[in-house]
């Protein structure tokens, strides 16, 4: 790979839909073979979509069947092979780093939907990694353009419990936090529908900053969103509202979730075990390598790469390692 096959350099007639559907055949022959992408695989990024400031989602062209396998609270490694400006030479600008999906849909451009039923077109499908920057690696991806190269692996990790018909579930999310939360809205929606009642709660530090609320709109029988300076919603904290909802329910067949820094994860955590609910987190720790190499993402004694990233919340809050911020 050379500085000459930057994908800044390609011609203005290059079929980016042909080489995606060449990607993605290779990502579903490895995805057939080993039940996911055992080593980087660059796909091209069809879309993006900026959803506040600094936040935007990256759209790459995948199998159906990998789309549909992945389960709420796992993870992809990610890994932009070029950076923003089209070079390889920036130190840590292009460096791996694991990132969860936000979103799924299927593109139907170019389909002739009088014909399409009999032709047995049903589109491509979509996933969608929602980025924020906060440093050098998601400052690049959140610079991205469309044809840019983002080489993916995966997925890893553990997942939500599955939701019970007639339950409770609280969603809970700080920040960039949002991306588990709302897949896991849409999973438990799209199977249980209305036999499931779904509240969250968003936190985000100020307006501009706020995302995905429409998506979380049409999933939550209640939602409420808090920003740090007021500027939208409640000021505060998430821990605010979650005090008076639990105030109002039943804690039998209740699950809490919830994923952002830590600090806001752990006064949550408590509040839901004191009130006698289930709760869990997905962690968010320095996840290098992702296969139990590195060790580096460890808390107490657990790899959030293999026991996580969604751990118990009353395993976590034994733990001395949680409730810090981690870079």
């Amino acid at each position: 790979m050379t500085l000459a096959t930057s994908p800044q350099t390609r011609d203005d007639d290059f079929d980016l839909q042909k080489l995606a559907d060449i990607c993605c055949e290779r990502v579903a022959k490895e995805f057939r073979e080993s039940g996911k992408i055992l080593a980087p695989i660059p796909l091209p990024v069809m879309e993006i979509d900026h959803e506040a400031e600094s936040v935007v989602t990256v759209w790459l062209q995948v199998p159906a069947e990998l789309a549909t396998a992945y389960k709420a609270g796992q993870f992809f490694m990610c890994w932009n092979p070029y950076d923003a400006e089209g070079g390889m030479s920036r130190t840590n600008f292009n460096s791996e780093k694991p990132y969860s999906v936000g979103d799924i849909k299927i593109d139907r451009a170019g389909i002739d939907e009088t014909t399409a039923a009999d032709e047995g077109k049903v589109g491509n499908t979509l996933m969608g990694f929602t980025i924020k920057d906060l440093g050098r690696q998601s400052g690049e991806l959140t610079r991205m353009s469309i044809g840019d190269w983002l080489a993916i692996r995966g997925p890893y990790g553990t997942t939500f419990p599955t939701p019970k018909s007639g339950g409770t579930l609280i969603l809970v999310s700080g920040g960039i936090g949002s991306t588990p939360m709302h897949m896991m809205a849409r999973e438990a929606r799209n199977k249980l529908g209305s036999r499931l009642k779904i509240h969250t709660i968003m936190g985000f530090r100020n307006a501009s900053e706020a995302h995905y609320v429409q998506r979380m709109e049409g999933l939550s029988d209640s939602l409420t969103i808090t920003t740090d300076d007021g500027t939208q919603g409640i000021r505060g904290y998430p821990t605010q509202p979650l005090e008076k909802l639990l105030e109002g329910l039943d804690s039998d067949n209740c699950t809490l979730l919830t994923c952002g820094p830590e600090p806001m994860m752990k006064p949550v955590l408590a509040m839901a075990v004191e009130a006698g609910i289930d709760c869990y987190a997905a962690m968010e720790r320095y996840l290098p390598c992702a296969i139990a190499v590195c060790g580096l993402c460890m808390v107490g004694d657990r790899l959030t790469c293999r026991q996580g990233p969604v751990m118990e919340g009353d395993w976590l809050l034994q733990q001395s390692d949680f409730g810090q911020h981690h870079g």
